[in-house]
């Protein structure tokens, strides 16, 4: 771990850009570190290496590419954070007037227009000294081992971390999985899911499976479940299906942005919010992860099989997932992102205290 530490702390010391990242219940940090400073953006998605996109549709992704970076994995051992957070930002009564103003007229358009759920958001910023990421993001490992957590950095850009608990695609050769992610309670909180977020969360499952269809020869769907996030509760649906094409382009742009982040149908409620929202979300609400990087594939253990055991097969991976439960840093300066889906059963104070609920997943860690 002390090598780990070094490489991230010299990286940000001489503000030169890597991603360090765990994946869900792995036993190891992986970290990308480029060789030069050029932010480079996705051409193809046959390329390898590190993808960072933001909500923005249109916008073609970051990457840092696997031939031009020092690729590292670190494993987990041995490590300790200071886990009591000493970080508090006092609510302000303003900021939840304008948001239960946001939701109300969110509601108020759902009811008057062509739109089933729309997914309002806002920005928590506070004055901040961020002194090292490497602690940062070992507390987000320590704290939500099952999701996707992360520092990334671009001298361009700023900083970025989060503990995403929402998958947008998984691909293994022609094999795709993803899943639709909606609805949110605190763990421990003594009641059923309400009409509203199954209601929710089976929009986003519908809009997926209808998006898929054209791009897959096989597809299925598990029965419905709740997940554990950190302290959140949600309902999710997977979704795995075989690729008609390896154009995995195609499918990130038919899927992205979900109606989980978005609204439904896509287009309303994105003009709804470049209208409405009143800041820019950036990479809240995009996706990141690896794109076509290579993993060992272990042969058949049968015992005809036995002569082929030496060796080893490579496969090319993707593990791409939702920016949510994140945070942005720059200019001594922090933002935490929230939001929550709306639909013409919300209830404006409540998704105010649902988005409060999400917010401490980053002030446990700053």
């Amino acid at each position: 771990m002390q090598k780990l530490r070094e490489h991230i702390e010299e990286a940000w010391t001489s503000q030169l850009p890597f991603v360090a990242y765990h994946l869900p219940n792995a036993s190891d940090v992986r970290c990308f570190f480029p060789k030069d400073s050029e932010l480079r953006h996705l051409q193809r998605y046959d390329e390898s290496g590190f993808i960072f996109s933001a909500f923005e549709p249109l916008s073609q992704p970051i990457v840092f590419p696997e031939a031009i970076s020092e690729v590292l994995k670190f494993e987990l051992i041995d490590y300790e954070v200071e886990s009591q957070s000493k970080f508090r930002i006092k609510e302000d009564p303003g900021e939840k007037d304008e948001y239960i103003k946001l939701v109300a007229n969110a509601i108020d358009q759902i009811k008057t227009d062509e739109v089933r759920k729309i997914v309002v958001s806002r920005k928590i910023s506070a004055d901040y000294d961020l002194q090292n990421p490497v602690e940062l993001l070992l507390k987000l490992i320590q704290f939500y081992p099952e999701a996707f957590t992360y520092v990334w950095f671009h001298p361009e850009v700023g900083l970025w971390a989060g503990a995403s608990p929402e998958f947008l695609a998984k691909t293994h050769r022609t094999q795709f999985k993803t899943m639709a992610l909606a609805g949110t309670k605190r763990v421990g909180e003594d009641r059923d899911w309400t009409e509203k977020e199954l209601d929710e969360q089976q929009i986003v499952t519908d809009e997926i499976v209808n998006g898929l269809k054209k791009h897959t020869k096989t597809l299925e769907v598990s029965e419905r479940n709740t997940d554990k996030a950190g302290e959140l509760l949600h309902l999710r649906t997977d979704i795995t299906a075989t690729l008609e094409s390896s154009n995995l382009g195609d499918v990130l742009k038919q899927l992205h942005p979900t109606p989980a982040v978005c609204g439904l149908p896509k287009e309303k409620a994105y003009q709804y919010l470049k209208a409405n929202e009143n800041y820019e979300r950036q990479f809240y609400a995009g996706y990141f992860g690896e794109l076509n990087m290579p993993y060992h594939n272990q042969r058949s253990s049968r015992t005809r099989n036995q002569e082929n055991q030496a060796y080893k097969s490579i496969v090319r991976a993707s593990n791409l997932y939702v920016n949510l439960r994140c945070m942005s840093y720059a200019d001594e300066k922090i933002n935490i992102y929230v939001g929550g889906g709306i639909t013409k059963d919300s209830n404006p104070e409540d998704e105010w205290t649902e988005t409060v609920n999400k917010s401490r997943t980053m002030l446990k860690v700053l």
